[in-house]
């Protein structure tokens, strides 16, 4: 992914969306697919992606559901297929464009939104179940699960 700065990230979400947009000091751009990050609140999670149509950044934001049970239990992310070991996803929806809000899909992923450094195994713990699968495959894999979510929520 291209290093985007915070006037970017702003301009690829819709207008009027209030934004935290955190510290970019740090982020590790050229292993990213996506820049996504979970508001301080914990009820929301914002993800900028380039998108697959038209080449331009996009930002969706989707809201993350409380869990309803604390029981520890393994869990896989639908994008990346990380296998945590004890509650490391949350539910993410997003609102389906054009529904005036009365429809939303969910998709059950990574709950700090890091898939692309779990698939790069810049991320510890690593998934409980390891894949053989080679990485440019995964990659391929997580961007096309992501797409087609989104391109169903007519977020893309």
């Amino acid at each position: 992914m291209l290093a985007l700065n915070r006037e970017q990230i702003t301009a690829a979400f819709d207008e009027g969306e209030v934004l935290h947009v955190p510290d970019l000091e740090n982020v590790q751009w050229r292993s990213l697919d996506y820049f996504g990050w979970v508001h301080p609140s914990g009820h929301v999670g914002f993800v900028v992606l380039q998108s697959p149509n038209d080449g331009r950044s996009r930002g969706i934001r989707m809201s993350r559901a409380k869990r309803a049970t604390k029981n520890r239990r393994m869990e896989m992310c639908s994008w990346c297929h990380h296998v945590h070991r004890a509650n490391g996803t949350a539910m993410f929806t997003v609102p389906v464009r054009g529904s005036e809000g009365r429809h939303t899909l969910g998709n059950l992923v990574c709950k700090d939104l890091d898939c692309s450094l779990r698939i790069r195994n810049l991320v510890q713990p690593d998934s409980f179940m390891r894949e053989t699968l080679y990485q440019p495959a995964k990659i391929w894999r997580m961007q096309t699960t992501m797409h087609k979510w989104l391109g169903r929520a007519n977020q893309l």
